[in-house]
């Protein structure tokens, strides 16, 4: 049996029809992410394992690389959250490598089983000063597993069940672990629908920890709250309170290295995702 295809060109999809899929949300199209927002250029160096993107236009405009079509995510499939359907999208080739690995990582670590489904806002979209621009970000709504299903609608299920926030912090610590630009519904109220990722900080290498990331300071701050059951008012700044709330949780957890440390903020990052 045929399929045939429609393309939704504002995020870049191809649409599977014959696979319609009950979605059962209300949508809100997450948007692309402002490059401005980060100083991205300045911070690039040779151990991003990725070259620099070329200069933007005056408009913030670049031109992506060679892009490749995928329907899976670590093997699962991929749905279109905004319209509950199965579809494809395009992302820069190592991209897609990258979305799986970490796919299959956190399969492996969520303990619900594997991924069957990843339900998207979308990758590439011909959108100027984001990164979705070109092909290397993500935009994730829900993941469904074998044994359940982990929401990042929050804009459906807030203010959240303990389960429902705890599951939601785990699973943006894992892809905090691979996209050190990871924004949740603390960054602001366009990433209500959803976690957007993307690798305009860290390229193709595991993340580090900057006290001066806001969008890290958060998920520390909730992880300590959710996962962890610290007593933690999320600021987004790296504040005493914070500090001395983290000293704790890590002798808890047997951790030495410090957040400055790469290893030991990828060892905090683990042991979130493990909850």
């Amino acid at each position: 049996m045929g399929e045939s295809f429609n393309r939704n060109a504002d995020r870049g999809v191809y649409v599977r029809r014959r696979l319609v899929v009950a979605a059962g949300a209300v949508a809100v199209v997450g948007g692309g992410v402002a490059l401005a927002q980060r100083i991205i250029t300045s911070r690039w160096n040779a151990d991003t394992g990725a070259a620099a993107p070329a200069p933007a236009d005056d408009q913030g405009c670049r031109t992506p690389g060679p892009l490749d079509r995928f329907a899976t995510v670590g093997g699962a499939a991929l749905g279109y959250e905004s319209e509950g359907v199965l579809v494809s999208m395009q992302a820069e080739p190592r991209f897609v490598e990258w979305l799986d690995a970490w796919a299959e990582g956190w399969a492996e670590a969520s303990g619900f089983g594997g991924v069957r489904e990843v339900w998207s806002y979308g990758a590439f979209t011909d959108k100027c000063r984001s990164y979705h621009q070109l092909g290397r970000a993500f935009d994730i709504g829900r993941i469904i597993h074998d044994n359940g299903e982990v929401s990042c609608r929050h804009d459906v299920w807030s203010p959240g069940s303990a389960d429902q926030l705890r599951n939601y912090w785990r699973l943006a610590a894992s892809l905090h672990a691979r996209f050190a630009h990871t924004l949740t519904y603390l960054y602001d109220g366009a990433h209500d629908n959803h976690i957007h990722v993307d690798n305009s900080v860290n390229g193709y290498e595991p993340t580090v920890f900057t006290s001066d990331s806001r969008v890290q300071v958060q998920l520390v701050q909730a992880s300590l709250q959710h996962v962890h059951g610290a007593q933690v008012e999320i600021t987004g700044q790296w504040d005493d309170q914070t500090r001395t709330a983290l000293r704790a949780v890590q002798k808890s957890l047997g951790i030495t290295r410090p957040l400055a440390d790469r290893e030991g903020w990828q060892e905090y990052l683990r042991a979130t995702v493990a909850g």
